[in-house]
């Protein structure tokens, strides 16, 4: 029998969880510095949404580079897995940045 586990973290919870905890982290800051004290907690995987200062959830590429590199820079090896909003459209315009 394996034993063995992948501890995964979703560090910013799902969609309004800034309004059920005030200390999930929100800022590109407060959500790299969850990611890497979960990783250094024992976490394989820091799940990641970013969200705007006011809380809700965002699509933002610049918020995503910085939140990665932040964990990069930190001398951690946690696997990053961005996610977005449960919104399930995604515009034309971040389709083709993603491209």
């Amino acid at each position: 029998m394996n034993n063995e586990v992948i501890i995964s973290c979703a560090v910013t919870g799902s969609g309004d969880s800034v309004s059920k905890h005030p200390d999930l982290p929100v800022t590109p800051k407060q959500i790299a510095e969850a990611s890497i004290n979960a990783a250094k907690a024992g976490a394989a995987v820091a799940h990641i949404h970013v969200r705007e200062r006011d809380g809700k959830p965002s699509r933002k590429l610049e918020y995503y580079k910085e939140v990665a590199d932040r964990i990069r820079s930190s001398e951690t090896d946690v696997i990053i897995n961005f996610t977005r909003s449960e919104e399930r459209r995604v515009g034309k315009e971040c389709r083709s940045r993603w491209s």
